[in-house]
């Protein structure tokens, strides 16, 4: 087994021990590790994928297999009780953050920018949370990080460099340093929300695919920024902020742009996704478990809301896994 397939495993195993917990966060099973749930959704899985998809992309350089490295080795020994294991993941972080600014110096893309904007907020996250162990000082910086890596990949498979989507972008991440509680928290969620409406604009302009399922996931981008507005008024606030973002955008986004990326670069493009049909079944659950749970605090809706995002993002890579199987025996027969 090479290096890569055996480090890699790890990512599919931190987005398990990341479902699993999220379910005890909930209260519907007794699962260790529960408070790690969002290092291990945003550092195992989000930062994995990230990585391994850079790694996909430059198969030769041994750079990012190190940085691979250091992520799952720290990951798990920050799991283990050793709390400097996040200090390894700042290790990966660094090396994507040199590896990203040497494209930058040579294509000199807007792209470039928002991938090192991206990354900064994901090691100042980090950071943040190694220092204290408080998720609230630190999503704030996650959520700009998966943000900033999707807005540049969207707008790069687009074609286009848009001066507003990056003056937005650079409004949200200095809004931090104004102080996230006060103007910095009303700069934060007006820049949200404006960058949804922007993105979803250029992206109906141009000739994108799977319509439906960009509208929706920008939607709960602009849901995530009114809900940071309006965030004193609701009970359960802090989970419709997070989960709007995380699993309403930051998932939709893996179904409709997983085709493109992983799959192809796995050999794995001839398998049907149907990203459309995930993104609704996701926003589904969703709008169970925080319009009509967190807004109207039912939490009945919040937890049939859980089970049915976690069926969506488990049967999603059920049905992959399944198809390249059956791909596979496919192929074997009709070499012989």
């Amino acid at each position: 087994m090479s290096k890569l397939k055996l480090f890699a495993i790890g990512i599919p195993v931190f987005l398990i021990l990341g479902l699993f917990t999220g379910l005890s966060r909930f209260g519907l099973i007794n699962f260790p590790l529960s408070f790690h749930h969002g290092v291990l959704m945003l550092n195992g899985f989000a930062g994995g994928v990230i990585t391994v998809e850079r790694l996909l992309s430059n198969r030769n350089d041994r750079w990012f297999l190190t940085g691979l490295i250091l992520l799952v080795c720290g990951l798990t020994l920050y799991l283990l009780g050793f709390e400097f294991g996040l200090l390894l993941v700042a290790g990966n972080i660094a090396i994507l953050f040199l590896k990203e600014s040497l494209v930058l110096i040579e294509k000199r893309s807007q792209n470039g920018i928002y991938q090192l904007i991206g990354l900064l907020s994901w090691f100042i996250g980090n950071l943040r949370f190694y220092q204290n162990g408080f998720y609230p000082a630190a999503v704030p910086f996650w959520i700009v990080f998966i943000l900033m890596l999707i807005v540049g990949t969207r707008l790069s498979k687009m074609g286009k460099e848009d001066v507003i989507s990056l003056v937005l972008s650079l409004a949200l991440f200095f809004s931090f340093w104004l102080g996230f509680h006060g103007y910095g928290q009303t700069i934060y969620g007006i820049g949200l929300a404006l960058l949804s409406i922007r993105l979803v604009y250029l992206e109906l302009k141009s000739s994108t695919k799977h319509r439906l399922g960009i509208v929706i996931s920008y939607t709960w981008l602009l849901m995530t920024g009114v809900s940071s507005l309006i965030s004193d008024h609701i009970l359960y606030s802090y989970d419709l902020v997070i989960h709007a973002f995380f699993l309403g955008f930051f998932f939709s986004m893996i179904f409709i742009n997983a085709p493109d990326a992983l799959l192809k670069k796995l050999g794995l493009e001839e398998l049907k996704t149907f990203p459309n049909f995930w993104v609704i079944f996701l926003s589904i659950g969703l709008i169970a478990r925080l319009i009509i749970g967190d807004i109207f605090q039912i939490q009945l809706a919040r937890n049939i809301g859980g089970i049915l995002n976690l069926l969506a993002i488990i049967l999603y890579a059920v049905s992959l896994l399944f198809q390249a199987r059956g791909n596979r025996m496919v192929a074997k027969r009709t070499e012989r």
